[in-house]
């Protein structure tokens, strides 16, 4: 899991050079510049579901990651995928965004995205602003949102905020964005099992957008070669893109099917 303002916030690191394949990648949360905390897991080769590269994030309790900006912003778009593999009932915040690093967890979070296993709430209403609630999918669910400080907090779930209208919107109310925190930084309730997450990416204006589902290969097109190199994981070869076709949380031969069909 690698860290970047205005860039993918977690992914492979790739060890050039060395000739190694899939074991030269290596997950690290050491990009997220505020740290970690809690039981989590990022690893390659995976053990975890993931739903794109080598590399994947999984919380099985109080856990999270953190960043820690170097200016406070008024404007914080992100995307991220989640998959709930919990039982029982209650609700899992998610995400936190803080206006001020050294009081993240005893103040009161600008917004926040929190999880009950059927619905996604997105809570703005500290900082002066809205909340709503949208519905969730089984399997692996996309989030993307665009918060704006005294304009609009736009959310898409399971839609593509490059070409598609935002799902929901609420207002977001005032501050600013100082830290964030992604995983299960209060806990679960009575649940059990984890929840995992890949792929998150932040901007500061511009949308982020869907990774193409199917896309084995991630070269950015859908071709045989993608059905191939999907069938090719079931056989021990880890696909450098997306393979979960079907995005339900675990990469089978039902996901190259998904793949010829996409063709």
């Amino acid at each position: 899991m690698m860290s970047y303002r205005d860039g993918a916030l977690f992914g492979s690191v790739v060890l050039l050079g060395l000739g190694l394949g899939f074991n030269a990648e290596a997950c690290s949360t050491d990009g997220w510049l505020g740290g970690a905390s809690g039981s989590y897991v990022a690893d390659s080769p995976p053990t975890i579901a993931r739903y794109s590269e080598f590399c994947a994030l999984s919380v099985t309790g109080q856990a999270h990651v953190q960043s820690n900006f170097a200016s406070n912003e008024t404007r914080y778009r992100a995307r991220f995928y989640v998959l709930d593999s919990l039982t029982g009932a209650g609700t899992v915040d998610i995400f936190e965004a803080y206006d001020d690093e050294n009081a993240v967890g005893a103040a009161s979070a600008v917004f926040k995205i929190s999880f009950n296993g059927s619905q996604f709430t997105f809570d703005a209403t500290d900082a002066g602003g809205g909340s709503t609630t949208i519905a969730s999918v089984n399997g692996w669910n996309i989030i993307e949102f665009d918060w704006t400080s005294g304009g609009n907090f736009d959310l898409w779930v399971n839609a593509d905020a490059v070409n598609d209208a935002a799902t929901g919107s609420v207002a977001a109310g005032t501050g600013d964005v100082d830290a964030v925190r992604l995983g299960a930084p209060n806990g679960f309730s009575t649940q059990t099992g984890r929840v995992n997450f890949d792929a998150f990416e932040s901007h500061r204006t511009t949308p982020v957008g869907n990774l193409l589902v199917g896309d084995g290969n991630g070269n950015g097109s859908l071709t045989i070669a993608d059905v191939i190199t999907i069938g090719n994981e079931l056989n021990g070869t880890l696909a450098a893109g997306q393979p979960d076709c079907n995005q339900n949380g675990s990469i089978t031969i039902a996901d190259v099917i998904c793949a010829g069909n996409k063709l």
